[in-house]
């Protein structure tokens, strides 16, 4: 593989969503500093040339609040060039401004589409981490100053074929109808800020504002793109030629969990009064106690349960099945219930067992499946264990990047696999 295919996370927290406090858009503020400051130009060709830089120039001049004045587009280089600020102006004021870094985590793409005679912010945001991929993109106006969006798309997939982590993500056909929306507005763009590398590098190689999925190069001789063929079928061909290459997951089947004292584990985001505890037992049973606090609302739930079928995946992490998942409530989920004491009523409501929920937020079912971590367990590149579980990595109460073999989860981990979430162990026990 030519190029390690690794973005720092964002996000996510998801989303999961997480947000860079070094890129984003800032409103109607005079900015505190600038080192060099300058017009954008750009060249004036059709959407459908190429664009080289030997072409005609031409200063940007957008109209992007739609109210026929022309609005002024600068560029500044700041943090000693570190990073990029755009700034829109209309009569000497301010009406946005956004910034981008050349680091992953501050990565910015926008730029001007114009469609119908009419202007537009396009924002085109196509990220990766650990093969985890969300690509979105937005188009919008700005309305009294602000951002108003009228058109947005989003589509999300995983190229680690063969992980045990690996999400099942992969729709060539809505990769390829979400590739062909994107590079059709950019094809009526012009590149206002871009500190994306990736991005960057692509466009460079295809000679204009053009997405061809940079990380379809980086297989050989596993797959080799046919430039003759469509991208959709590129896709499909690299999601069969990676399939085929993966060599099944081989368990080594144990008799119990790989600790010999109960281990006390947790599951909370640290935003908002919630927590999901669980206790896990060598022998694979467990207990559990689940509280949302909200005023004098209180969502709860207590459950208890039994892991089975204990499968060694490396010396770090081990597969186990869901056997028996039970409520100890009291109450069905959704039933309320007040409890007065010393004249103070709370209001308790029964909720189902978040953290060992599905995606439909219901109990799971016998059967579903999570992984064991050691503290020992790594995920700095493409097998090992934490690689690719980047929703898992978002809820570490420790949070760090994993970015050589010595940097390792530090703590006993405990992945819920249809969701991703995860709980964990105290760092000082082992």
């Amino acid at each position: 593989m030519k190029k390690k295919i690794c973005i720092t996370l964002i996000e996510m927290i998801a989303v999961i969503t997480f947000t860079c406090a070094c890129s984003g858009k800032q409103k109607a503020e005079e900015p505190q500093e600038s080192e060099s400051s300058v017009s954008i130009e750009t060249d004036a060709a059709e959407p459908s040339e190429t664009v080289t830089d030997d072409a005609a120039d031409r200063t940007i001049a957008p109209d992007l609040n739609h109210n026929g004045v022309a609005e002024e587009v600068r560029l500044t280089d700041i943090d000693d060039g570190q990073g990029q600020r755009l700034e829109i102006w209309e009569n000497d004021e301010l009406i946005d401004m956004e910034e981008g870094y050349f680091a992953h985590v501050g990565w910015n793409s926008i730029f001007v589409c114009t469609l119908d005679g009419e202007d537009y912010l396009l924002r085109y945001h196509p990220r990766m981490f650990q093969g985890i991929c969300t690509y979105e993109y937005s188009l919008s106006v700005l309305t009294d100053n602000k951002e108003t969006v009228i058109q947005k798309n989003r589509v999300e997939f995983d190229i680690n074929f063969g992980s045990p982590v690996y999400y099942n993500e992969f729709d060539a056909e809505a990769m390829a109808a979400f590739m062909e929306e994107i590079n059709d507005l950019l094809s009526h763009s012009v590149q206002l800020l871009n500190t994306d590398s990736d991005l960057i590098q692509t466009f460079e190689k295809e000679g204009r504002l053009y997405d061809s999925l940079w990380w379809l190069d980086n297989w050989e001789p596993v797959f080799v793109r046919d430039e003759s063929r469509s991208l959709l079928e590129n896709l499909k061909d690299f999601q069969a030629a990676m399939t085929a290459v993966q060599e099944p997951v081989v368990l080594e089947e144990v008799d119990s969990l790989p600790i010999t004292a109960s281990l006390e584990m947790a599951f909370y985001s640290g935003a908002g009064a919630w927590m999901t505890n669980i206790t896990l037992n060598p022998d694979g049973s467990f207990v559990g106690d689940y509280a949302d606090a909200d005023s004098d609302t209180i969502y709860v739930c207590q459950f208890h349960g039994q892991f089975g079928k204990v499968g060694k995946l490396s010396d770090n992490s081990w597969l186990l099945t869901l056997e028996e998942l039970e409520l100890d409530t009291g109450h069905s989920v959704g039933e309320e219930w007040d409890v007065t004491e010393d004249g103070y009523t709370i209001h308790y409501i029964s909720s189902d067992p978040y953290g060992f929920d599905g995606e439909d937020w219901t109990a799971l079912e016998p059967g579903a499946q999570f992984i064991l971590y050691s503290p020992d367990a790594t995920g700095h590149e493409l097998g090992t264990e934490l690689y690719g579980a980047v929703e898992f990595q978002s809820w570490m109460h420790d949070h760090h990047e994993f970015d050589s073999e010595d940097d390792i989860l530090g703590c006993w981990g405990l992945q819920n696999l249809e969701t991703g979430r995860g709980f964990f162990a105290d760092s000082d026990v082992q």
